[in-house]
């Protein structure tokens, strides 16, 4: 997760004399010159003192003093090392007393500027949190980060900052926060340098209303998201499965159709067979399987060194095996059996065992892709990997192969080992 720069040019300080207390003005010139021990020294006495407590300018100051002391420990070599460990609160806290005491708005500028640094310190906060798989607490610090942008009006920050929160909340499996966090940033119509977020953000939030049965929310969300990329292919694909979910399979396969024929000529062989791969899943959805198939295989005539179409295509062959299986459970679940259903359970257990047999070269090819690619991308690809093992495992003890379906467990059981550890 890609954190925010600290904003080095908020120290940068220009000081007008004006009738000061003693210790004000010792903090302003300590400051200036670099020496922050005697800085924040002088300025909590001036924040205890009658003369300055209620001073704007004191509050100000305060803040920017301990966001240097704060800037200061983050140095390789800092000069006041644990200076204050408590340096981001305090300067919040300070932040917070001038923006209540400047009426007259004096500071309002300066003083966001000690928001902002302040702000991008929570979110750095939240994103190391977040990385180490601290969801709970990025939570916490991307949550303040969020109040804090509310002072500094860094809308970058805020939104970098909800799409953590939403990140985190989705990691604990809080729907609630997630419908929150992102609901907040699909109510924006452009978010600048989101792209890359876009696609989590809008996905998520269609599936938690697919799964809450609400239509309407699915197509509104769907469609604010081709609004959101300016008709990105993918984020119409979104929309076209929204369409069939919601039981409209002509406007679905429309959809997915137009996403392809008005794909940019400058996109890539490899975009285009992911883009490919998303209508045949469309397709898919809508039982035109011929339709997928071809798609698939198109997919995989343009880049034949992917995972995807050989996953989607052995997964989608196994799926309506699986679908025969359950026609044959439908019929025992009668009760008793005629001389009909008999006939049926056997044509429908001879196709299921045909598809089951399509699906096999599929699935292995996969496997074999996602071997061979890197470490990291192997990590990334690891729940299409178990999906693939175990469904060709299913397949093989189908087909009585038991033989072939051996090391097939053994690598499983190996995966299960490796996730309880």
């Amino acid at each position: 997760m890609k954190k925010i720069a600290l904003f080095a040019a908020l120290l940068t300080l220009g000081i007008a004399v004006n009738a000061q207390t003693l210790n004000v003005q010792s903090a302003m010139s300590d400051l200036k010159r670099g020496y922050l021990n005697k800085a924040k020294a002088s300025i909590d006495k001036a924040c205890l003192h009658d003369d300055t407590k209620d001073d704007a300018k004191t509050w100000y100051y305060a803040g920017l003093i301990y966001s240097q002391i704060g800037a200061d420990s983050k140095l390789k070599k800092p000069k006041y090392k644990d200076l204050d460990p408590d340096w981001c609160n305090k300067a919040y806290n300070a932040a917070l007393r001038c923006k209540e005491l400047d009426t007259k708005g004096e500071f309002t500028k300066s003083n966001g500027e000690v928001f902002k640094f302040i702000g991008n310190e929570y979110f750095n906060k939240s994103c190391d949190l977040f990385n180490s798989g601290n969801y709970a607490d990025a939570l916490k610090e991307a949550d303040e980060a969020i109040k804090i942008s509310n002072n500094s009006g860094d809308n970058d920050l805020a939104n970098n900052a909800y799409y953590i929160a939403g990140y985190s909340c989705q990691m604990l499996k809080d729907n609630e926060g997630v419908k929150k966090y992102y609901g907040y940033l699909v109510t924006k119509s452009k978010i600048k340098n989101f792209e890359d977020k876009l696609p989590r953000i809008y996905n998520t939030m269609v599936a938690l209303y697919k799964e809450a049965g609400d239509t309407a929310k699915v197509i509104k969300t769907a469609d604010r998201y081709t609004k959101a990329t300016n008709g990105d292919p993918n984020s119409f694909m979104l929309l076209a499965s929204a369409y069939i979910w919601a039981g409209n399979q002509a406007k679905g396969i429309e959809l997915a159709e137009k996403a392809i024929a008005e794909t940019p000529d400058t996109v890539t062989k490899d975009q285009m067979a992911l883009i490919l791969c998303a209508a045949a899943g469309i397709y898919e959805e809508a039982q035109d399987y011929a339709k997928a198939e071809n798609a698939y295989k198109e997919s995989a005539r343009l880049n034949p060194n992917q995972v995807e179409a050989n996953y989607g295509m052995g997964i989608m062959i196994y799926n309506r095996a699986a679908d025969k299986i359950q026609a044959i459970n439908n019929i025992f679940e009668k009760g008793s059996i005629s001389d009909d259903d008999e006939a049926l359970v056997n044509k429908l257990t001879e196709e299921s065992n045909q598809f089951f047999e399509q699906a096999i070269p599929y699935l292995n090819q996969a496997i074999s892709f996602i071997d061979g690619l890197s470490e990291n991308d192997q990590l990334r690809n690891r729940q299409n990997l178990f999906n693939c093992l175990t469904t060709l495992n299913t397949c093989y003890m189908r087909l009585d192969m038991l033989k072939e379906a051996e090391p097939i467990r053994a690598r499983i059981k190996e995966i299960e080992k490796n996730a309880k550890q």
